[in-house]
């Protein structure tokens, strides 16, 4: 019988069962995805997602022993620039006057899945890919879990089963938690470009009347774009060339990084937040997306796994060490309890900075500016926010 077994092997799913086994847990991970190919040495990452990972999530990684693997692939974000565009409200946020070496890092997914795989499985990990989800039975102190692989269905057993599989998690469905959901009428364009005048290591945020516009630093002159929507002209486009693409996102976004000269492959993702009301339910626990997926606008999504990860590795290495079973209710309890702080301030705050500054809130532009400006320069006000978007508070 394993200790832990996680539905999911993203990065939370990941992160989770190396940190589990290197505290001496036995853990199985199903996978529905094939084991990620380790991307070329040199390769430019021009294609792919990009990760923001914020101070704090950098912090627990190193704890983990997993940013040393990481760290060269990564571009340190030192300072952020937040607009409103037609209005003159701003706000800096500079890594140095906050006392840190870096505000954040951005990472390619495509360079992080594989060192992640490669850390569980030295870890002792039982990784089981292509593997999906069939159903799973609580049978006394544990839990049978039924999946399919290529070559048919299999079992295990488990004392805890954790649901780390995205958003769209099935194993959430399949317990028919109840769940919170907004749908923001938006649509997130994703794509590299690259620009003609850069500023190294600055992540750049522009809220337009649609939605936020966010760029983050990948390197020499490239950033990995963030381009968010209204859902009915995201079709348009994306059927534009190339270069009128371009010039449409040079006009909204503004001149202050000059001509964007490049553009990558462009993905489209329209834009729900979910919360679930309940993240426990008998020997099991939901966690990073599959309980609170959150618009992407301050990349906030892995970094809120990743504290979900540390407080729950900390409940039941301590059920373990009391000699308690580490699927009872009250261990599962006490993690819900302990993420409930967090949980309330983040979700709260990302929707309100995917709303706030966009024309579904009838606000003059004028007082938006203002709150901009309130931000960098009232000092609690800056503190507390900076502080909870690089994941430090607590």
């Amino acid at each position: 019988m394993f200790d832990v077994a996680i539905v999911g092997g993203g990065p939370v799913g990941a992160v989770l069962a190396h940190v589990l086994a290197r505290e001496g847990f036995a853990v199985a991970v199903l996978e529905r995805e094939a084991a990620p190919e380790t991307a070329p040495i040199g390769s430019t990452g021009f294609d792919g997602r990009a990760i923001a990972l914020a101070e704090g999530g950098r912090r627990l990684l190193a704890g983990w022993g997993l940013w040393e693997a990481l760290m060269d692939e990564a571009e340190p974000i030192e300072r952020i620039h937040v607009s409103l565009r037609k209005s003159w409200g701003s706000a800096r946020f500079v890594a140095q006057e906050e006392g840190v070496a870096a505000l954040g890092q951005v990472l390619d997914s495509a360079r992080m899945a594989p060192v992640l795989l490669a850390a569980a499985k030295a870890s002792g990990v039982h990784w089981q890919a292509p593997a999906r989800y069939i159903a799973h039975e609580v049978q006394g102190d544990g839990v049978v879990l039924r999946f399919s692989m290529p070559e048919g269905e299999q079992s295990l057993h488990a004392r805890l089963l954790v649901a780390a599989d995205g958003a769209g998690s099935i194993v959430r469905s399949a317990l028919g938690l109840p769940v919170e959901a907004r749908d923001y009428g938006q649509t997130a364009i994703l794509a590299r470009v690259e620009v003609e005048r850069v500023e190294p290591r600055t992540a750049f945020e522009r809220f337009t009347d649609e939605g936020p516009i966010a760029l983050l630093p990948m390197g020499d002159n490239r950033y990995a774009l963030v381009w968010v929507s209204e859902t009915g002209g995201v079709e348009r486009r994306l059927g534009l060339s190339d270069a009128a693409f371009l010039d449409e996102l040079g006009q909204r976004f503004g001149p202050r990084l000059g001509r964007f000269i490049r553009l990558g492959p462009r993905q489209a993702y329209p834009l729900r937040a979910l919360t679930a009301k309940t993240i426990t339910a008998p020997r099991t626990v939901v966690v990073g997306n599959a309980a609170h997926a959150l618009h992407p606008v301050a990349g906030q999504g892995l970094n809120l796994g990743l504290r979900d990860i540390r407080v729950l590795l900390g409940e039941l290495s301590r059920a373990r060490q009391e000699g308690r079973d580490i699927g009872a209710d009250a261990v599962l309890a006490a993690y819900a309890a302990a993420r409930q702080a967090d949980y309330a301030v983040s979700y709260p705050l990302m929707d309100v900075r995917a709303r706030g500054f966009t024309r579904a809130v009838p606000v003059p532009a004028a007082f938006k500016g203002l709150a901009l400006v309130a931000l960098e320069a009232i000092p609690p006000l800056r503190a507390g926010f900076l502080r909870q978007m690089m994941g430090l508070k607590g």
